[in-house]
């Protein structure tokens, strides 16, 4: 008798440990992927609220005498408006309006991250907190904008 080869039952075992390794690395991969996705979001969505905070703060810098709410998502600084806008139609993005500008979410594949929860809170020893949420498919939990501007 030859006993040179594997039998049927070494292969089988071979071939079942090497695809339940296969299946763990894919996994691995797919999450790998996944967190990577999430973090160039993050990254972006941070870009675009450093940009509306920088804004906000400019409009402050410039002449903040006469500053006013008008609703929970609106108030404006000597009459120039600055307003968050939640629109919740799928080709348009959520977006922040300041002073006429609109300041739009990045994109998350096909779709907008979309602004949701939009809150302005101001009171009368100077300060107003900005808050609102940013929603996406690819983001495990929303992410929370939470800025107190100081204008007096």
């Amino acid at each position: 008798m030859n006993n040179k080869g594997f039998t049927v039952v070494e292969l089988i075992a071979a071939f079942s440990i090497t695809m339940v390794i296969s299946v763990f690395l894919f996994e691995l991969l797919i999450e790998v992927k996944n967190i990577f996705v999430e973090t160039a979001l993050k990254t972006n969505i941070e870009e675009k609220t450093a940009i509306v905070s920088k804004n906000i703060n400019n409009l402050f810098k410039e002449n903040s005498n006469s500053v006013s709410c008008s609703s929970n998502s609106e108030f404006s600084i000597n009459g120039k408006s600055i307003s968050i806008t939640q629109n919740n139609d799928e080709k348009n993005p959520g977006y922040i309006i300041i002073n006429g500008q609109k300041f739009s979410m990045p994109k998350d594949g096909d779709n907008y991250v979309k602004v949701t929860s939009p809150n302005i809170e101001c009171n009368d020893e100077g300060y107003i907190r900005v808050n609102f949420s940013l929603t996406s498919s690819n983001l495990s939990k929303p992410y929370v904008y939470n800025v107190v501007f100081y204008y007096k």
